[in-house]
Order: structure tokens, then C-alpha cells, then sequence
């Protein structure tokens, strides 16, 4: 039974991957697409915002889509929502179309990380969810490295639209396997909720350990995109490197953290009394990682602070993935409570790069000190979910 839980669950990452892929193909190649189309860099920082932006709309009604539809069926969905929107970009010719089509790409992206924790919940209920989870959380970051690696040498060689044909074949193949291996979404009548979405997201929103959790992980996403967009701008306009080691040391960001992601979902599956602690100390040494961001000096500094943030920022979201579900009592408001979490996260997402670098215009220090405060807030955020976790094991 584990084995067949982990072979779906290794189609499932391969989809999580494959979204992430779609979100990042334009990322190498957007000089030749600011050509392609005659773009200002305005315009084409909207194909990633817009993305993005499909997120925040529907990640809080998520846990209900979820709840309705059940995984299975909103999988194949967001997997069908991928197709289209990547034949859509193939076939633009404009942007207007190609922005539309990045908004429909941007509906997987929106809901992939909750259907993943609901599907993790139901395969592996007592064992392996944390290291499950762990894993999970590595989708966006191992699909970081294989996009900066394999698109730009693909449109060299097959054309600017092979990756959108690349990542609609590899959607094709993997809703095929959904169909194929992924049990059904039935449910006994009897089994069936009928409270409304705004009922079931009522105790979700009056939960203070789910809006700590929720706040931790916004102060995090905050960070990490933050690091992701200005990491190169950091290296060449603070540090004065070249841009070719500045893209080389951004890059490391992503690859550093993945196998973070899997100790933090193996030690939260092995210390499990543990994991509000656990979970503390990511955020802590998160915090501890970020501050020195402009006090470093040669080649090995870079690294070693490249590193020691991306390990504890995968470390500390991975956590806080392990920590969702079980906030929650009953096994129908996991969807509620994940989609809660990453309605924040998203927000993160949005405002972390533009606040940030308006703060760079200031000054360099200016960015620093609000970089290390966000990460403080996430440290005192999982301090007041150890309280609330601990008052509520009192009363």
C-alpha cells in the first residue's frame, strides 16, 4: 500500500514540477520574447506577475473548490487548465493573447500546493506525511533548476514556442497517468458535507494558530521571492561581480534548498512532539541568515549565505506545510486551512519584490534591515502558535 501511495505521489510531484516549469519557461528567455513581441520591460514583467495574480484570486476559495469537486477531479482540472494555457501561448501572436494565456496557466499554480497537501493527507494518513511533505515542497525549486538549464538552449534550437510545446506534452502524458493510477473522488452520500464554503471557512478564520501559521508563511514567501528576483542585482550592483558569477550564485539559490525540504519532512515525521520547535528554529536561523546579507566578503561568503537561506527557508516552509493540516480537527477543513496558509503565501509573493526594491532606492541598508524584520516577524509568528497551541492543550 505505501509503495502504490508513493508511486502516485511521485506523479504528483512530476505534476507540481511540471507547473513550476510553466511558470519560470519565460524567465531565460525573456530578452527574446521582449523581441519577439516588442515589449518594454513593463509589459513583460506582467507575463510572471499575472501569473501570479490568478493565485491570490483563487487560492482562499480553494480548500472549497477542493471540498466539492474532491482532488482527483480539481487535479485533472488545473492539469487540463495547464494544457490549454500553454497551446493558447503557443498559437499567440500577440501579447494580449499571451497574457491571456499566462493567466490560464496561472490557475494550476494557484491550487497545485493545497491539492498536493489534501492528496499527501489521504495516502500517507499516519506515516511518511511529513517526509511526503517535505518533498512536496521541493516541486517549485527543483522546477527553478531544470527551467534555467533547459529552455534557452531549447529555443535556440527548435524555435522561442518550444517550451510551450515541450510543457503541453509533458501535461498531456501526465493527465493521462491521473486518469490512469489516481483513485476516484467518490464519496457515500451520507459522507457528504452539505455546509457551505463560508461555513466551513468560518473556524478556519477564527482559528489564531492557522492566521500564525498563515503570517509565518507570508513573511517567508516575502523573503524568498525577494532573494529569488534581486539575488543578481544584489551580487552586481552591491558587490560589484560580474553578472555572469551574479547568475551563477542566484542560481545556487534553488538548488541548495531542495534536499532541505526532505530533512525538514524527515525530522518533523521523527520528532513529531517536536515540531512547533522544530519549526522555530528554521525560522530563526532563517532570520539569522538573512541579516548579514550585505556584510560579506569574497567569493565563499556569497555561497555560504546563499546556502544557509535557502536551507532554512525551505526548511521553515515545509514546516509550516507539516503544521497546516494538523491545526484542523476534522479531515474536511485540511483544504480550508492549506488554502489559508497560501492565500498569504501568495501575498508574499506579490508585494515581496516591488516593496523591497523600492526600498533599495533608499538604500541598500534599508532593504537589509526590512529583509531581516519580515523574517523576524515569521520567528515571532510560530512563537504565537506555540502559545496558542499550548494554552488550547491547557483549557
Amino acid at each position: 500500500m505505501q509503495k502504490r501511495a508513493w508511486f502516485k505521489f511521485l506523479l504528483l510531484y512530476l505534476g507540481g514540477v511540471t507547473i513550476s516549469l510553466s511558470q519560470l519557461k519565460i524567465v531565460p528567455i525573456l530578452t527574446e520574447i521582449n523581441q519577439h513581441f516588442h515589449l518594454s520591460l513593463t509589459a513583460s514583467a506582467w507575463l510572471m506577475s499575472v501569473f501570479t495574480f490568478s493565485a491570490v484570486f483563487l487560492a482562499l476559495p480553494g480548500g472549497g473548490i477542493v471540498s466539492k469537486l474532491g482532488p482527483k477531479k480539481l487535479l485533472i482540472a488545473l492539469m487540463s487548465c495547464l494544457i490549454l494555457g500553454n497551446l493558447l501561448g503557443l498559437m499567440a501572436n500577440n501579447y494580449p493573447l499571451l497574457l491571456l494565456s499566462r493567466f490560464i496557466e496561472g490557475i494550476p499554480f494557484a491550487m497545485i500546493i493545497m491539492v498536493g497537501i489534501v492528496f499527501i493527507n489521504k495516502w500517507f494518513p499516519q506515516h511518511n506525511s511529513g517526509l511526503a511533505t517535505g518533498i512536496w515542497g521541493t516541486f517549485s525549486a527543483a522546477g527553478s533548476l531544470i527551467a534555467m538549464n533547459i529552455f534557452k538552449p531549447l529555443s535556440v534550437h527548435f524555435g522561442l514556442k518550444s517550451p510551450w510545446i515541450f510543457i503541453s506534452i509533458l501535461g498531456v502524458i501526465l493527465l493521462v497517468l491521473y486518469l490512469t493510477y489516481f483513485e476516484n473522488d467518490a464519496v457515500p452520500a451520507s459522507d457528504k458535507n452539505s455546509a457551505s464554503m463560508l461555513q466551513l471557512l468560518k473556524p478556519i478564520l477564527h482559528n489564531r494558530s492557522i492566521w500564525a501559521l498563515a503570517i509565518a508563511q507570508g513573511a517567508m514567501a516575502f523573503v524568498l521571492y525577494a532573494f529569488i528576483t534581486l539575488y543578481p542585482l544584489l551580487f552586481t550592483n552591491f558587490y560589484h561581480v560580474s553578472a555572469n558569477q551574479a547568475n551563477f550564485l542566484a542560481s545556487l539559490f534553488g538548488l541548495f534548498g531542495v534536499p532541505f525540504g526532505l530533512l525538514a519532512g524527515y525530522l518533523m515525521d521523527k520528532f513529531p512532539q517536536h515540531n512547533s520547535l522544530i519549526t522555530l528554529i528554521a525560522f530563526v536561523l532563517m532570520t539569522l541568515s538573512c541579516i548579514p546579507m550585505l556584510w560579506l566578503h569574497g567569493t565563499v561568503s556569497y555561497i555560504v549565505q546563499v546556502f544557509c537561506l535557502s536551507a532554512t527557508i525551505m526548511m521553515a516552509s515545509s514546516c509550516v506545510m507539516v503544521l497546516a493540516p494538523k491545526t484542523v480537527a476534522a479531515g474536511q477543513l485540511v483544504g480550508y486551512a492549506v488554502s489559508f496558509v497560501n492565500f498569504l503565501y501568495y501575498i508574499g509573493i506579490i508585494i515581496g519584490t516591488p516593496i523591497v526594491t523600492s526600498m533599495i532606492e533608499i538604500s541598500w541598508s534599508a532593504a537589509s534591515w526590512l529583509l531581516g524584520g519580515v523574517c523576524l516577524l515569521g520567528a515571532i509568528s510560530i512563537i504565537m502558535f506555540i502559545i496558542f497551541n499550548h494554552r488550547k492543550e491547557i483549557s
